[in-house]
């Protein structure tokens, strides 16, 4: 498994595209969890489909474009409706799949959602690359954090997925005094690196091996 971890949908542009491109090709089969959704906004397959329909859906061309990039096609992309896909073909949609694309939004719900669906088992033990953005790159770590936002009044931490499991990221890194607690929370009391990721930065992680791209800050106090 080779984990790419993101702020933004922006892998395509130049302070990472050189080391992407070695590692997403034209061949790639893409498969897209838009699971971070609030129940607010998006209830139904009819506002599912105002954000992610191919034709007119707010938030298509945002995760599609970077993929185009790497010479990916369109029709080699496929979505997870989490309102009409059954459990069973997402499972075989997921074996069929070089890269699961985990969207930005509100972690928590991604791994609601994957629980609900019976899917966490096929993620944490998929073969291909898994790719993350904010809230999909928070998932891929064992227990991340939530830092105080619009979405999230208080810090916590939060179970994720079974995968990274020594170190932490804060997604967004603007340097606020919010985001400076809650790493040397972490820091503190888990005694875990955190790894900052500017809208400019990236981490690879590819068999233990971690590569920064781009604006990462990492912080460590467990020397």
């Amino acid at each position: 498994m080779i984990n790419i971890l993101l702020s933004r949908y922006n892998f395509d542009e130049n302070w990472c595209y050189e080391s992407l491109k070695d590692i997403i090709n034209s061949n790639h089969r893409v498969l897209v969890f838009p699971l971070s959704f609030d129940d607010n906004q998006i209830s139904s397959d009819e506002d599912w489909q105002k954000a992610y329909n191919p034709n007119y859906g707010k938030y298509y061309n945002e995760v599609v474009s970077p993929f185009a990039s790497y010479g990916i096609r369109e029709c080699n992309i496929s979505w997870i409706n989490y309102f009409l896909n059954e459990k069973e073909n997402i499972r075989e949609r997921i074996e069929k799949s070089d890269i699961l694309f985990f969207t930005g939004g509100l972690p928590d719900k991604t791994i609601d959602r994957l629980e609900e669906l019976g899917l966490i088992k096929y993620i944490e033990t998929f073969k291909g690359i898994i790719i993350g953005a904010s809230a999909g790159a928070m998932i891929q770590t064992k227990e991340y954090h939530i830092s105080p936002d619009k979405d999230y009044s208080t810090f916590s931490y939060n179970k994720g997925l079974d995968i990274i499991k020594n170190f932490n990221i804060e997604v967004h890194y603007n340097e606020t005094d919010i985001q400076k607690y809650s790493i040397n929370r972490v820091l503190d009391e888990k005694k875990r690196i955190v790894y900052a990721i500017k809208d400019t930065g990236a981490i690879i992680i590819n068999n233990n091996h971690i590569e920064l791209l781009g604006d990462v800050i990492e912080f460590n106090k467990v020397n």
